[in-house]
């Protein structure tokens, strides 16, 4: 479950670096990214080995649809606390 959410967060950040204007926005952002993958590379090496080993497509599915699921479980409540 971290590991997805780090490949969310990853995206989003990605997806923030290429919107940004600025150039040293985007530097910053490039960095942080870099410096993210290599505290996450080695359990992104460790999961893909795995899935390499064992490819389980329905156990994919059914933990990609689950991080979803608390995804926005997480966000409600965020949003939740916030109001009150």
């Amino acid at each position: 479950m971290d590991q997805l959410i780090a490949i969310a967060f990853i995206a989003l950040l990605v997806f923030f670096v290429i919107k940004v204007g600025s150039v040293l926005w985007r530097i910053a952002g490039v960095l942080f990214l870099l410096f993210i993958i290599y505290m996450y590379k080695d359990q992104v090496i460790t999961q893909v080995q795995n899935f390499i080993a064992n490819p389980n497509f329905g156990g994919l599915w059914q933990s990609v649809s689950g991080f979803f699921g608390d995804l926005f479980d997480k966000v409600a409540g965020f949003v939740s606390t916030v109001i009150e």
